[in-house]
This record gives structure tokens, C-alpha cells and sequence, in this order.
């Protein structure tokens, strides 16, 4: 049995050109349906919100993240985006992003860390530790000096080395506490450039240095911020000293993408060398000095 092409009815026997149920031509072929619209993605305007943004309503466009995923982009171009606040003191402020930068290395510093696998120059890193660092040596000369105008110099040991006794004392008074006043600065630089190229060197040796020594000059920068506990007598320095190894081995972890057991090779390894040497001098300095007193004697 034939059937209409159109409502799909069945057709008589008889041969007829239009079909008695539509009326639709047997002989033509059926209008082909329309395609369906093309799914809209997320975020993309709809027929009817382009209606409505064409009657006086603003449609917002849709939102797409920085071409440097979540962090990057900040000002100036650095990557670092908002993680870093030392990078961004010219929008913040001086002191603020001093202030927020600290905190955030004492407080939460791997967000910050991981930021500087984008480095932005040795600038920054370099103005910031030579800032925190004059605060914690300024504080430092300056309870010295105090403690030996108050209880006398604690260099009185050195009985038998004179010279070395004097410029140990003058080290601890206030002439020596202008001196590290001033030059204080010259002294820091050297030690970040020193310090930073030490620990480079050791990650190239170990296949760790995944980034610039940009990268690793600025951890060393950045890690500087405990030297402002310095201020607190005593025990501050210690403290400083000790949670900057530790922000040494994040910092280069996070930085370089690598393992914290390499990291804190690159940072343990010469301190362990500088140890070793230094009490092979001693041990040598101490048996010329029991020869010489053998000999007078």
C-alpha cells in the first residue's frame, strides 16, 4: 500500500495526483525540515539578551582569565600578579607593600615563592632584603653596643690576642655600630650575590636549576624578611637566621619546581663545606699555636 510522502496517509488505488487526505502533490518530494540552531556556549549572549541589549539593556560581556592563568599579569607586566606586593609599590605604596610582603613570607610564603618561577628582574628582590636586612643589622650593632657599654665587652677572653681582642670590642661599641650603619648595605649585597650564586651553583650541579638565577636571586631577596625579628633582643638573631635557611629550602623548592630534599641540599651542602673548612683552619691554628708554646717552653 502506497502511502503520501506528506501526512503519510495511505493513497487509493486508483492513480491520482494529489493525495485525497492533504492535498499535497504525490509527485514532489516532501519539504526538507528545518536544522537546528547550533548549541550556545556558556557565558555567550542569547538571541534574546541581543534583543534586549539593542532595546537599551547592556549586555556584559563574557568573562576569559589573563593569559597567565590566575596570578599572572600584574602591573608593570611582571607575571607575579598580586602575590608578590613589593612588585607592585608603585600602585600600592612604599609601605604597604613592605609591610604585605613581609607578612606574607613570615605567614604563608609558598604562594609567593611559586610567583617568582616568573621572575621580573633582581630589582625588587634586591631593594627589598637590603631594606629588611639594614633594619635587623641596625638592631643587632645596636643591642651590642648597648650590652657593652652597660656590662663591658664580653672580648675580654682574648688575653693573649690582643689586637684581636681590640677590633672584636670595637666591632661591639658605638664607633663600630655607626660603621655598620653605613656600610651595612655594601655588605648585604655582597652576601645575597654570594649566597644566591652558591646556591645556583649547587642546583646546576644536582639538575635542580629549572629556572634563571634571576629566579634563585630573588628567593634569596625575599628570604630575608625574618632579619626584621632582629629588633627583638637576643634571641632575635638566631631566630632570624634559622627561619631564613627554612624559607631558603621553600623558596627554592617552590621556585624551581623541584623536591624539598633537593632544595635543601643546595642550601645545607656548602653550609656543611663552610663548616668543615672552618674547623680544619681552627684545628690547624690551634696546633701551630700549641707548637709555638711547646717551643718557648
Amino acid at each position: 500500500m502506497a502511502l503520501c510522502p506528506h501526512c503519510r496517509n495511505a493513497l487509493p488505488e486508483t492513480e491520482t495526483r494529489q493525495c485525497p487526505n492533504c492535498g499535497g502533490d504525490i509527485a514532489a518530494a516532501p519539504p526538507v525540515p528545518p536544522a537546528a540552531p547550533p548549541p550556545v556556549p556558556p557565558g555567550a549572549p542569547t538571541p534574546a539578551s541581543l534583543a534586549a541589549g539593542g532595546a537599551g539593556g547592556a549586555v556584559p560581556p563574557p568573562m576569559t582569565p589573563p593569559a597567565g592563568g590566575a596570578g599572572a599579569g600584574g602591573p608593570g607586566g611582571s607575571g607575579q600578579g598580586g602575590e608578590v606586593p613589593w612588585e607592585e609599590r608603585d600602585r600600592i605604596g612604599f609601605g604597604n607593600a613592605l609591610v604585605e610582603t613581609t607578612k606574607r613570607v613570615l605567614s604563608n610564603p609558598v604562594p609567593l615563592f611559586r610567583a617568582l618561577s616568573r621572575p621580573s628582574g633582581i630589582g625588587s628582590p634586591l631593594l627589598y632584603a637590603v631594606i629588611v636586612g639594614w633594619v635587623g643589622v641596625v638592631a643587632a650593632s645596636f643591642y651590642s653596643a648597648l650590652f657593652q657599654s652597660l656590662v663591658g665587652s664580653s672580648m675580654a677572653g682574648f688575653g693573649e690576642s690582643p689586637e684581636l681582642a681590640a677590633a672584636l670590642g670595637f666591632a661591639q661599641s658605638w664607633g663600630g655600630f655607626l660603621v655598620q650603619v653605613i656600610f651595612a648595605p655594601v655588605g648585604l649585597v655582597i652576601g645575597l650575590f654570594l649566597a644566591a650564586g652558591v646556591f645556583h651553583l649547587v642546583l646546576l650541579i644536582l639538575g635542580g636549576a629549572n629556572r634563571s638565577f634571576e629566579t634563585s636571586f630573588a628567593v634569596v631577596g625575599y628570604a630575608q624578611a625574618p632579619a626584621i625579628l632582629m629588633v627583638v633582643p637576643f634571641c632575635g638573631s638566631l631566630v632570624a637566621w634559622v627561619w631564613s635557611l627554612v624559607l631558603y629550602i621553600v623558596g627554592l623548592s617552590e621556585a624551581h619546581g623541584i623536591g624539598r630534599g633537593k632544595a635543601a641540599a643546595a642550601v645545607l651542602l656548602p653550609l656543611v663545606l663552610v663548616c668543615c673548612c672552618c674547623g680544619l683552619l681552627a684545628g690547624l691554628f690551634a696546633s701551630s699555636i700549641a707548637a709555638l708554646v711547646t717551643q718557648a717552653q
